[in-house]
């Protein structure tokens, strides 16, 4: 069976939300920054504002002056993630299997539901519809026989509502022109050497890279060549993961404003530790491999990784790896404006049989027991009911 693969994303997601909420905004250049810091970088743009000259990553300062009618509005974490539960939500009927890329970008699966909607195409144009006419949220949409083709097909549209759809055989004369910065699934800690070494061998577009052999670039990129090969080739083997199969949990939180105290970044990363866990117990899974990414206001990243002895899911266990992890990325004193915590390699406990009667068995650890009634407390009244005084600011 053919595989039928779309990228939905709808662009500048919060600012379509806000919009929603405040129509003075419409029709005008708005930028998500935070508004209480004269440092601060924006990190989203409506199309107004990028027809004005405007990029994300840009500071806010530099921003109102290309730009003086530039609005500029805080980002609203929580209005985001209830936004796109609820996109969840409008798209779970079509699509048996969807995969979260971030707030307002989904991958859907539309494999074999031709019988129940007719073909993909008519699919995925009626599920952009359906988000016009009922949220009022604009989407463009890729579809194609993969994930990698899918998503790039959508970075090549500008102006929601669009859909593009890259028939089966044509994925290589498509991906010909287009730029290998576009190309979303190279590992942090590998792209700027591949990217550099890419530049240096002039093979700045993914139809240059399909053109020299396997065996050349393997001699001059190791171990990625075999991957960037199949990418640009539109190979990609990768299938659509549900929330509670996905291979990598991440967490992520913006420092607003950007700080350089340890004491209070490493309460921030013990809550972002806080919710991952409580997300894998809540999917009943366990990991063996954590990994910290943190990034400077100077745009340098560090990276930190660990293998546990043995899985867990366990605040307990986790919170010494993390503080070493933390201690080995934060070795520049240069403020942190990002920090990025997964985990990976999961799997699912394996579940011991009691040998005695319950009530006499003995009783979990008292911080696992501490772990599992905060569990309950922040279920019944919400995430911010109870929380840890080293995680406070």
């Amino acid at each position: 069976m053919d595989r039928h693969i779309a990228c939905l994303q709808i662009p500048a997601f919060r600012i379509v939300l806000a919009r929603a909420i405040d129509t003075s905004l419409r029709n005008r250049p708005v930028a998500v920054a935070p508004t209480h810091t004269p440092r601060a970088l924006i990190r989203e743009i409506s199309i107004e504002a990028l027809l004005e000259g405007l990029q994300p990553g840009i500071p806010v300062d530099l921003g109102r002056l290309i730009c003086p009618a530039l609005r500029v509005i805080p980002p609203d974490s929580s209005l985001t993630q209830t936004a796109h539960r609820e996109l969840q939500r409008q798209v779970s009927p079509f699509a048996p299997t969807w995969e979260s890329i971030r707030p307002g970008s989904l991958f859907l699966d539309l494999t074999g539901t031709t019988r129940l909607f007719g073909p993909p195409i008519d699919t995925a144009t009626r599920i952009s519809r359906e988000l016009a006419h009922q949220q009022g949220w604009p989407s463009t949409i890729g579809l194609a026989g993969n994930k990698l083709v899918s998503q790039l097909a959508v970075t090549t549209l500008t102006k929601p509502p669009q859909l593009l759809s890259i028939h089966a055989g044509s994925e290589q004369p498509f991906l010909a022109p287009l730029p290998t910065l576009l190309l979303p699934g190279l590992h942090r800690v590998q792209t700027s050497r591949v990217l550099q070494r890419l530049e240096d061998l002039n093979l700045r577009t993914l139809g240059a890279i399909a053109s020299v052999s396997l065996a050349h670039l393997q001699a001059v990129l190791g171990t990625p060549a075999s991957l960037l090969h199949d990418w640009a080739l539109g190979i990609d083997p990768s299938p659509v993961h549900p929330p509670v199969t996905q291979p990598v949990i991440e967490r992520s939180l913006h420092l607003d404003p950007d700080d350089v105290d340890d004491r209070l970044l490493l309460g921030r990363l013990y809550r972002l530790l806080e919710q991952l866990c409580a997300t894998l117990r809540q999917q009943q899974r366990i990991c063996r491999y954590v990994s910290l990414t943190v990034r400077h206001s100077d745009h340098v990243e560090q990276t930190a990784e660990e293998t546990l002895p043995h899985s867990t899911y366990w605040e307990a266990d986790l919170q010494p790896v993390l503080t070493r992890l933390f201690y080995r990325c934060f070795c520049r004193r240069v403020r942190l404006t990002r920090l990025i915590l997964q985990v990976s390699r999961l799997e699912t406990p394996a579940s011991q049989l009691l040998l005695f009667d319950e009530s006499t068995s003995s009783l979990p650890p008292r911080a696992h027991r501490l772990s599992l009634a905060l569990d309950n407390i922040r279920a019944k009244f919400g995430d911010h009911a109870l929380v840890w005084g080293r995680t406070l600011q």
